[in-house]
């Protein structure tokens, strides 16, 4: 299972670093559905470390995520509504459904780790989405939004990466 959850985080890793580098920004609409899907994946991975992870470290990790990703997912609707944009849908992407799906069969070590390593490579990506816009996206209100949601997810990143280094989770 673990294999599926790995080659599933790598894509979307891959996805987004090739995007990153390119330094174009998204469309404002594919930029607020990207952080927007960002945002409940790391909410909905969060809610099931919080039931399965008996690691008081991750538990503490994961009711943070919850916390911070519901702020930023209002800061980001109220982004989207300042600049006339739909909000946008409280989904996530396949893949990341297909992430969460396999967090949810693991137990104990296995599931610490799984969520250590899926929580690195998500965040990589969101930071790349985030940080593309925010260095040129055209739309100044979503900038804006973008601009203060990366301290947060830089932060959330850097403490996921010491976890797994901790819990010998490195991908």
């Amino acid at each position: 299972m673990w294999r599926i959850a790995s080659g599933a985080a790598s894509a979307l890793l891959v996805s987004f670093a090739a995007q990153a580098q390119t330094k174009i920004p998204p469309p404002p609409k594919d930029f607020v559905s990207a952080a927007s899907q960002s945002d409940q994946y790391e909410i909905q991975a969060a809610r099931v470390a919080i039931a399965q992870s008996r690691d008081p470290r991750i538990v503490s990790f994961a009711k943070m995520m919850t916390k911070d990703h519901e702020r930023l997912s209002v800061d980001l609707r109220r982004g989207a509504q300042a600049s006339h944009l739909p909000p946008p849908d409280p989904g996530m992407s396949s893949d990341q459904a297909r992430m969460l799906a396999s967090l949810q069969s693991l137990r104990g070590s296995d599931f610490d780790k799984a969520y250590l390593r899926q929580q690195v490579l998500a965040h990589a990506q969101a930071f790349a989405v985030e940080k593309s816009f925010a260095d040129a996206g055209e739309d100044a209100k979503l900038r804006k939004a973008a601009q203060s949601a990366l301290p947060v997810i830089e932060e959330h990143a850097k403490t996921a990466q010491q976890l797994a280094t901790e819990l010998g989770a490195q991908p």
